[in-house]
């Protein structure tokens, strides 16, 4: 009846500090921060979602009026032929323009030009293509939620293992302290004729096996702290001076629905993007109306043109011109582009349009089924580790209640030596076993919040 007391009481000890315990320490924040921050992966994202808006700002900005100015300079050259009906001169009698004329004309020429354009009606084109480039945006913000999320997971299974191993280091040399002394015990045994030479030996390759373990042990700790600092850009000889916690987590206020997934947001979004493009395929025969508005400026200058006739007197008749000049010139007016048939082309994007939207339809409703099951699964899972870890928390104090009996039964000579080196290691794997449980109920809890889209840092503090 007492040990039942016993178990109950500590069963709710161990759920109220469950309850009770932050789950991210400040320091674990920040260091969350710092990895999102230093994240090339995640800073490409950025970069894309910067390209993504300044083209929706390109699409938009064709309504903006543009102004062009050029100017032309040059020389001029061509041989024109004309047949026109003869002409004949009174008096003289001399025939113009009888049978094919030819006439060589060269001279420069100047021209410069100032053109206003701007877009009236796209056919809706602008409008629908601004707004597709807009739903792409929604879908690639969504996923940058996803990817901080699996950034969030790496940084917290890191910190977990670090602690995990401390953990280990912690309950190793522990165990090295209890058989040091036992040990010493035992050589004194050993002197007084009270305990032979095998129980030090046993108690001696128990200490070999201990430190092979440490040594492995440092070896990864090493490694995982070159990991964190990789990840926040923070020294290692900084990481090392950091305590992670190793605490069972508690989700308080987590909706229950997977359909805040950014997965499916960002399906969402795409299928929306996807109807757009469909609009502006379905819109491209409409036309396109631009208002135009021109001033010019124009001058031929030292041209000349050589004629087939000649005076009487038998000279060549060659005509020079010194200037001839055309300013201002305006323009005003409404251009309209009609496409009347592209042979077949929007209709081919349509179709492949409307191929690529039941693509995401689809593949939206594959991914819900999945992620309805991926969410029990989690909420499941999370729930077993909860009541395992008040099992595995009175293993562990089961396990040190048995070492301590086996250390005094060993010392009044009830067990051998195997049966006290066996309960020690029990109660190592019992320590370690409850808190390889915990580092699994955390990452679960992070599942858990993954599966309704809520894994964020805020949800993480309290």
């Amino acid at each position: 009846m007492k040990k039942l007391i016993y178990i109950s009481f500590f069963s709710f000890f161990c759920m109220s500090s469950l309850m009770a315990q932050n789950n991210l320490s400040t320091i674990e924040i920040d260091l969350i921060n710092r990895s999102l921050e230093k994240s090339y992966a995640l800073k490409k994202s950025i970069h894309e979602l910067s390209i993504d808006s300044i083209e929706r700002k390109i699409i938009r900005q064709n309504f903006i009026p543009t102004l062009e100015a050029d100017a032309k300079y040059g020389y001029a050259s061509s041989s024109i032929d004309i047949d026109t009906p003869t002409l004949q001169l009174p008096i003289t009698g001399i025939e113009l323009f009888e049978g094919d004329s030819r006439f060589n004309t060269q001279g420069q020429i100047f021209n410069a030009n100032l053109t206003a354009k701007a877009l009236l009606f796209s056919g809706l084109q602008v409008k629908y293509g601004s707004k597709a480039t807009e739903e792409k945006i929604k879908a690639k913000n969504f996923m940058l939620h996803a990817e901080k999320a699996d950034i969030i997971k790496d940084v917290i299974d890191t910190f977990d293992t670090i602690e995990l191993l401390k953990q280990s280091e912690i309950v190793i040399t522990k165990s090295e302290e209890r058989l040091a002394k036992e040990k010493e015990r035992v050589k004194t045994a050993i002197e007084n004729g009270l305990a032979i030479p095998y129980d030090r030996d046993k108690i001696t390759a128990a200490e070999l096996s201990l430190a092979s373990k440490k040594i492995e042990l440092h070896g990864n700790l090493s490694l995982l702290y070159l990991k964190l600092s990789m990840l926040t850009d923070v020294n290692i000889s900084t990481l090392e001076n950091y305590s992670f916690e190793l605490t069972p987590w508690t989700l308080k206020n987590i909706e229950q629905n997977f359909s805040d997934r950014p997965e499916l947001k960002a399906l969402d979004a795409s299928v929306k993007a996807y109807d757009y493009k469909l609009k502006m395929n379905k819109n491209a025969y409409l036309p396109k109306v631009q208002a135009v508005a021109s001033l010019s400026y124009s001058n031929l200058f030292n041209a000349t043109l050589e004629t087939p006739y000649a005076l009487p007197g038998g000279e060549n008749i060659n005509l020079e011109l010194d200037k001839f000049e055309l300013a201002p010139a305006y323009f005003l007016g409404v251009g309209m582009q009609w496409e009347l048939f592209s042979g077949l082309k929007h209709t081919n994007e349509t179709h492949i349009a409307r191929i690529e939207k039941n693509i995401i339809e689809e593949e939206k409703s594959d991914i819900e089924e999945k992620l309805e099951l991926f969410a029990k699964k989690v909420q499941v899972n999370f729930d077993v580790k909860n009541q395992q870890l008040v099992l595995k928390a009175q293993e562990m104090q089961v396990a040190k209640n048995s070492l301590n009996l086996a250390i005094k039964s060993y010392r009044e000579g009830l067990i051998s030596i195997s049966d006290r080196l066996q309960t020690e290691t029990e109660y190592q794997n019992a320590v370690l076993n409850y808190y390889n449980f915990v580092a699994q109920q955390r990452m679960v809890a992070l599942d858990l919040l993954i599966s309704t889209g809520s894994l964020q840092i805020e949800n993480l503090k309290n």
